[in-house]
């Protein structure tokens, strides 16, 4: 019996070409742990005051933090030049409901840092919601049917120009790449996504699950965090990475009230 066949969407045979355009990179990744229970608490009780928001705004908050403090990480590089970017805008994917259907789309929020948290949940809510051709998307619907029509070798070759100019990649795809499945699934363990380009750093955060851990030589139950940070070796050496992921547990697990 022969298999249903069914044609690929616009958004996913770009997809498969932005991976060929990126492969190759030279990445390393760190596969981190965050204790999460303090600043859970902290955003449900402003929650309960109609303040705050969602954990994942947060995150994307200090993570916007960090990259301000250590603005080596907010950069792109290639064999020529590196660009490093004062303003903050992270490239997160969304998914949108029309006429019935779910499909995924990149959304940028840009200047991340002169955002609240609320902002920033009530910005991605909209995203979720819009059916316009929206400037802050990675591209629009006419744009994705038109490269999506053309050879394939074509478009990567468009693609890998595009990655050469800085401007242009922070314009349609951000400074920095934030995937999350924390909001889809709480089966413990890491993302591993797939990354490349001329971007600095990239995250993918994982779901929090409750795990006993040592806390002042006494084994507690705590909400912990998995995140993965995929640093682009081209661009960041393993001493400085670590650094900034000290950096991010501090706001994270300490500091966490300066970002609400």
């Amino acid at each position: 019996m022969k298999g249903h066949r069914e044609k690929i969407s616009e958004y996913r045979r770009l997809s498969i070409y932005g991976f060929d355009m990126v492969k190759g990179g030279h990445n390393f990744y760190a596969l981190m742990e965050f204790d999460v229970t303090d600043v859970r608490k902290e955003l449900r009780a402003l929650r309960s005051r109609g303040e705050g928001g969602s954990l994942f705004s947060f995150l994307l908050k200090a993570i916007g933090r960090c990259l301000h403090e250590q603005p080596e990480f907010n950069s792109m590089i290639n064999v020529r030049r590196k660009t490093r970017f004062a303003e903050v805008d992270i490239d997160i994917p969304v998914e949108v409901m029309q006429n019935g259907v779910t499909y995924n789309k990149q959304y940028i929020l840009r200047a991340i840092n002169d955002k609240t948290i609320r902002e920033i949940d009530e910005e991605i809510e909209t995203a979720k919601s819009a059916v316009g051709e929206e400037k802050t998307y990675m591209s629009s619907r006419l744009g994705q049917r038109i490269f999506s029509r053309l050879p394939r070798f074509l478009v990567v070759f468009l693609f890998r120009q595009i990655l050469k100019q800085h401007d242009l990649v922070k314009r349609f795809s951000g400074t920095v790449f934030v995937t999350s499945v924390s909001m889809v699934t709480n089966v413990p363990g890491y993302i591993i996504p797939y990354s490349g380009g001329p971007k600095a750093v990239s995250f993918a955060l994982g779901p929090v699950v409750k795990k006993p851990v040592v806390r002042n030589d006494a084994v507690v139950i705590r909400e912990i965090i998995n995140i993965t940070s995929i640093f682009n070796h081209d661009s960041v050496d393993g001493a400085p990475a670590a650094r900034f992921i000290n950096l991010l547990r501090k706001y994270i697990e300490q500091e966490y009230r300066n970002l609400l």
